[in-house]
């Protein structure tokens, strides 16, 4: 019944104490010769706890103990002439025997005891009864042995108690095996058709409908995204409550994963009059390590409960970093709200499954009730755990403290980094568009997709979302589609980026060995590079995504035949390769030599290897770039590393078309940037961009001009 360490523990307290009282009777009636001689009853206790450390085996450990307590009982009751109470030292013995439970070791020790006291009446009967009548005895015996018996039925119903128990936690662990894996099977099963569902209603969405058809479209696919998110929350809370949820700790990067979190509640917050603050350290280190997957979805849950419950007011994010010794540290997270709070009586129901506080209501609050739960879960799981402050009517405060490693300690600056982002892509000036451009965008998050997707449509296509890096595989393996272009996350479950683009280059086939592949990653950290290209990606886009990174990567990648560029607002449609020639419609290559005044032509003609075909095109890519303005930025921001790498994008670009002159200058800002030599950058950096400017629009008016030229033709 009781464990083996606590019984052991029991036993040998017992015995020693009942030693230790006969060794200080001999003390005061026979001397200390007596005692010390009696003293040899210590031996058993000390002898159980030398096996108890040495050997694993418990039979062994019990049994030594009994033999031995019995051998040293009878020597000391034998010396101290009292055998008469030697039945009162045995019914001590199996007491803490019977708490053992073992069923065959307490029949053996009884039916060693029993022989023993019976031997004892039979040949010491007169030693016996110089302190004890035989009458009383006999009386001893008579109950030692209904205690024996006793104690032997007593150990075999708790056994018997004791195998029904363990029957039935392994019919209930069976049971909840069962229920997890008919949750798990229910699960993907309703998910088949309801993403189906969902699929059709966004074909549908895209037909031109009447505004009422519209809106049931737009019924059935959100009702379909409520659903696929409630079957989610219940198969998670199945994994964690059969104990198979398992927390998985990877390198990621904190922006990313802040972002993406933002943008899912900013998507919620639409249409509602309540405010999103955060208040992000930026003193948080850049890369951690941690299951970047589960404090998404813990922050996440923890949020959208808040959107659920604040009809007004504001939602506050705060995020502080609290360094450990080791090099480590501590996230300290709390989202605060002006909802209708929590009462204390309700407070106990929160992290309770399938429950929701004040049903009546919160009627039109959706969801499981999970969410809470699985969160406090998760924490757990990670060493954490969440508290919750509230007051009815004004509002809530979830907190939570969890432990993170460190991999890259250089300070993410997130609020500096969000607002840069999020303001360069609301300013940035398309240069080219490529309507007929096929795209694929992998990633398992749906407001990522949409995000990026959103994106892509800034550039004149539709691009094709794709949620996971199996469905990718399949898609290149059918090649139903070419795509011109491949967007794979880098981060996903169950078959993640790296490994989706080695099982696409494993394909036998041209186009499968060829299409571009595109990293969309958070781990923008030194070496992530060299691991894409060994996977077989040509390039890499971190995330959060800029625009103007985005433009470059699509520019390098999508056929050039397929961009059209856009000059001052405008779209030169016209030079747009066609056909097989590789000729220009409405540009001779050889004219428009004519315009280039100021520009070493022969230089950018040798640049293309004497094509004039392809001059063309360096000029209409010099022409809808945009290095200024990322350089006038670096300069501003005193970024004195990107600066030096921009100038030498803006060299090389400029060394291509043939504006030496210019290059020569940028060559010395990358000189000067490489020096770290500010008074130089500081003193020619307006005259640099001047030039260089000039040179843009000599381009660009060169092209604008041949084709309208060609157009009067």
């Amino acid at each position: 019944m009781l464990p083996f360490k606590t019984n052991i523990i029991l036993c040998v307290i017992e015995f020693f104490s009942v030693v230790l009282l006969h060794v200080a009777y001999a003390l005061s009636q026979d001397g200390p010769e007596k005692a010390a001689f009696i003293s040899i009853g210590f031996l058993p206790a000390l002898l159980t706890i030398l096996l108890y450390r040495l050997v694993k085996n418990e039979r062994i450990v019990i049994r030594c103990f009994y033999l031995s307590m019995i051998a040293t009982s009878y020597i000391i009751s034998w010396q101290l002439g009292m055998l008469g109470t030697l039945s009162v030292i045995f019914l001590a013995g199996a007491l803490m025997l019977a708490l053992y439970a073992n069923l065959s070791l307490m029949v053996e020790y009884a039916t060693l005891t029993i022989i023993a006291l019976i031997l004892n009446i039979i040949f010491l009967r007169e030693i016996i009864m110089i302190t004890c009548p035989v009458e009383i005895y006999l009386i001893y015996l008579l109950i030692y042995l209904f205690a024996m018996v006793s104690f032997i039925f007593l150990v075999n119903g708790v056994n018997d108690y004791k195998t029904q128990m363990e029957e039935k936690n392994e019919e209930a662990r069976n049971a909840l095996e069962a229920k997890a894996n008919f949750l798990a099977n229910m699960s993907h099963e309703i998910r088949t058709p309801m993403n189906a569902i969902y699929g059709m209603a966004e074909l549908l969405d895209e037909r031109d409908f009447e505004e009422e058809e519209k809106g049931y479209i737009d019924t059935i696919r959100k009702s379909s995204e409520n659903l696929l998110a409630i079957i989610n929350e219940i198969l998670d809370f199945s994994k964690i409550d059969s104990g198979k949820m398992e927390i998985s700790e990877e390198e990621y990067h904190f922006n990313s994963l802040i972002h993406d979190v933002l943008s899912i509640i900013e998507f919620r917050m639409k249409n509602r009059s309540v405010k999103l603050i955060y208040d992000i350290s930026p003193e948080i280190p850049r890369v951690l390590i941690g299951d970047e997957l589960r404090i998404r979805q813990i922050l996440i849950n923890i949020m959208n409960n808040a959107v659920n419950f604040t009809h007004r007011g504001h939602i506050a994010l705060k995020i502080k970093w609290e360094p450990d010794l080791d090099g480590n540290g501590f996230l300290h997270v709390s989202v605060e709200d002006t909802g209708i709070g929590i009462s204390q009586a309700d407070m106990n129901k929160l992290f309770t499954a399938f429950g929701q506080i004040d049903t009546k209501k919160n009627r039109n609050v959706e969801g499981t009730g999970l969410g809470l739960v699985i969160t406090k879960r998760l924490l757990n799981l990670m060493g954490g755990d969440i508290h919750v402050r509230s007051k009815v009517n004004e509002g809530s405060t979830f907190s939570f403290t969890l432990h993170q490693r460190v991999k890259d300690p250089r300070p993410s600056n997130y609020d500096s980094d969000h607002d840069r982002v999020t303001v360069d892509n609301a300013g940035y000036r398309i240069t080219f568009k490529a309507p007929t451009a096929r795209v694929m965008i992998v990633d398992d998050n749906k407001v990522n997709l949409v995000v990026a997707s959103e994106l892509m449509k800034r550039f004149g296509f539709e691009a094709v979302m794709v949620e996971s890096g199996m469905e990718a595989v399949n898609r290149v393996e059918e090649h139903l589609v070419d795509y011109d272009l491949i967007f794979m996350d880098h981060m996903m479950p169950v078959m993640d980026g790296v490994e989706a683009t080695k099982k696409i280059r494993a394909l036998n086939s041209k186009y499968a060995k060829e299409v571009p592949i595109v990293a969309l990653t958070a781990n923008a950290i030194k070496g992530v590079e060299r691991t894409f290209k060994e996977a077989g990606m040509n390039d890499y886009l971190a995330k959060p995504i800029h625009m103007n990174q985005l433009s470059e990567v699509l520019q390098k990648w999508i056929p050039f035949e397929k961009q059209v560029s856009i000059v001052n607002g405008k779209e030169l449609a016209g030079f747009s390769p066609v056909g097989d020639t590789g000729q220009l419609p409405g540009v001779d290559s050889m004219d428009i030599i004519d315009y280039l005044k100021g520009l070493n032509v022969e230089d950018g003609l040798r640049n293309c290897g004497g094509n004039k075909n392809v001059y063309v095109k360096v000029l209409t890519t010099f022409a809808s770039s945009n290095l200024l303005a990322s350089l006038q930025e670096y300069f501003t921001k005193g970024d004195i590393e990107n600066y030096t790498v921009m100038a030498h994008s803006i060299k090389g670009a400029c060394r291509n078309i043939g504006a030496n002159d210019v290059a020569d200058q940028a060559y010395e800002l990358e000189c000067a940037g490489k020096d770290e030599d500010v008074d130089f950058i500081n003193k020619y950096h307006k005259t640099f961009c001047e030039n260089y400017s000039e040179v843009m629009r000599t381009v660009t008016n060169a092209l604008i001009a041949k084709r309208s030229s060609d157009i009067r033709r």
